[in-house]
């Protein structure tokens, strides 16, 4: 009852303990409120929950939340994910350990005993396709209609290059040589599980002096690259083996440099807070501005105000709630990510704003005519904002940042100074792409990341995925991750449209792996227009 002391109350459903932490008002030093307890082991468990919902006299958060960013996750919840076990190999290099994810039984997403439930098969049947080319030339990739006429070109993949795209069993490809299409090289049917398809004329089955005069013929270049595909292909059985899924990465890639939220179950929920609060007035055209800061110059320290704080929220803090929509993949849902004033400057960009048809290539530089493509699985229009436009479109950035458990320099142009282990100075993420579909368009079942570059020793990919709706109210448009992993149903999961909300989801597993389970699709408008923005974030580096 006393009023030197304001106290947080936090609940972690998955052990039932509670933690109370209380600050004092006179030096805003922490205090584990179990030491204010000491001695009274006999307190009841009711009369702690009871005791979190006295309305007190304080802000939205204490002055201690203030002085530094929280959330509900601590380090050691980001480094030990339980989905992650050790794996033990050897592919002729000796006994190796690799940390892979291994996808939870279905039941524990529904917080019940393991084996209690059976996982449903999607009625869905997409898979990824990656293809390799393992040879020293340059070749063509088709999709091959199967009817007798020419096939769809894919791609151009060079020497010991790799990519892909969403297929479905039974859909077959080609290769042929780049100078001449009617000689076809290999050819290749999509056979789930099976992900990944060589193209490998270096090695004979079965013929030990021609595959050596093979390797005798490679210079000192291609035959390390060569060697590289081979032991990635190699570990990609031994993980299949141990996870059950197909390694879509080059080994050896790195896990995730940036922390990924926990998807334990079904209607978790994480909280975050954000400096960056909701602007509720829109300052003039003048106040707003371009950004014209660079690198350094643009970092706000925890005791510095905001931007324009002024037209914001009066709480210290934005409070942000993280809820559980899908665990495989790795899927949330978060409400009044933008407020309605954000919502409608956002809006009022597009005016005099030029739409594009939207492309459908985005993270692999071998898919032919990325920067011009379009296709009939993306019929919406869009444009590209960038964080140097305005305050407001500066702030969601942070913000942003603060939800991923980012540092926001990472999310723009940085000095020398700033990371200088790594290597680019170039922001992690791409512009905000604001996207509109009108009746009728869709985008069809796709993968956000792409296959980096072998010669890229970064592996560079889409990381993580967020989405920004700024309308509800039309029929259709459903944001559907037809390939959940669940025990209910074998019909996608669909994420409403709702104004303000934010839907996160990962491309990548936290060893490193690509997520085949992050399939999504932007469903057919039948009544109505939808308004979107979307932000990607690359790990570890954003390079194109």
């Amino acid at each position: 009852g006393s009023e030197q002391f304001k106290v947080i109350f936090t609940v972690h459903q998955n052990t039932q303990h509670a933690t109370m932490m209380a600050t004092s008002r006179m030096n805003h030093t922490p205090c584990c409120f179990n030491n204010l307890l000491r001695g009274k082991k006999a307190i009841s468990t009711a009369f702690v929950i009871a005791l979190s919902i006295l309305v007190l006299p304080t802000p939205l958060l204490p002055q201690a939340v203030a002085q530094k960013q929280q959330c509900s996750a601590t380090e050691a919840d980001f480094n030990s994910d339980p989905a992650l076990q050790t794996m033990k190999f050897d592919i002729g290099f000796g006994p190796q350990e690799f940390l892979a994810y291994v996808e939870p039984d279905v039941s524990l997403f529904y917080q019940e005993k393991a084996g209690s439930r059976k996982k449903q098969v999607p009625a869905h049947n997409g898979w990824a396709a990656k293809f390799v080319n393992m040879s020293t030339e340059r070749v063509k990739l088709f999709w091959d209609p199967a009817n007798g006429r020419p096939g769809n070109l894919q791609a151009y993949l060079d020497p010991f290059e790799a990519s892909g795209t969403a297929s479905f069993p039974t859909h077959k490809f080609y290769m042929t040589s780049f100078h001449n299409e009617n000689e076809i090289l290999a050819r290749f049917e999509i056979k789930p599980p099976q992900s990944v398809y060589y193209y490998d004329p270096i090695t004979i089955p079965g013929d030990d002096a021609a595959t050596q005069a093979n390797l005798d013929a490679l210079s000192h270049e291609e035959f390390e690259l060569y060697q590289t595909l081979v032991t990635s292909r190699d570990f990609g059985k031994e993980y299949f083996n141990f996870t059950g899924r197909e390694y879509l990465s080059l080994y050896p890639r790195n896990a995730p440099s940036h922390k990924i939220w926990r998807a334990d179950y079904f209607g978790q929920e994480h909280w975050v807070t954000s400096k960056e609060t909701h602007f509720v007035d829109l300052p003039n055209e003048k106040e707003l501005g371009g950004i014209k800061e660079k690198g350094r110059e643009r970092k706000l320290m925890d005791h510095e105000p905001r931007l324009l704080p002024q037209y914001r929220s009066p709480e210290p803090y934005l409070n942000m709630t993280l809820k559980v929509i899908s665990c495989a993949p790795r899927a949330f849902e978060i409400n009044n990510f933008l407020s309605e004033t954000e919502v409608n400057h956002i809006m009022f960009l597009t005016t005099g704003m030029k739409l594009h048809r939207s492309t459908t290539a985005g993270a692999n530089k071998q898919i032919v005519g990325e920067e011009d493509s379009t296709s009939s699985t993306r019929t919406s229009l869009n444009t590209w904002v960038y964080r140097e436009k305005d305050a407001v479109i500066d702030a969601i950035y942070r913000r942003a940042a603060d939800l991923l458990r980012i540092d926001e320099s990472l999310l723009r142009t940085r000095s020398p100074d700033e990371y200088p282990e790594i290597h680019t100075k170039s922001s992690m993420a791409e512009a905000l792409q604001l996207v509109h579909y009108d009746v009728g368009q869709e985008y069809t079942a796709h993968h956000d990341f792409g296959y980096a570059s072998i010669r890229n020793p970064n592996q560079p990919a889409r990381f993580a995925t967020l989405l920004l709706y700024l309308n509800e109210g039309m029929t259709g448009g459903e944001t559907q991750f037809p390939r959940w992993v669940n025990a209910e149903t074998r019909h996608g999961l669909n994420a409403e449209p709702k104004i303000g909300k934010a839907v996160l989801f990962y491309s990548q597993l936290p060893d490193g792996n690509m997520d085949d389970w992050s399939h999504h699709a932007a469903l057919p408008i039948r009544e109505g227009e939808k308004w979107l923005m979307n932000l990607w974030v690359w790990d570890p580096v954003y390079e194109h």
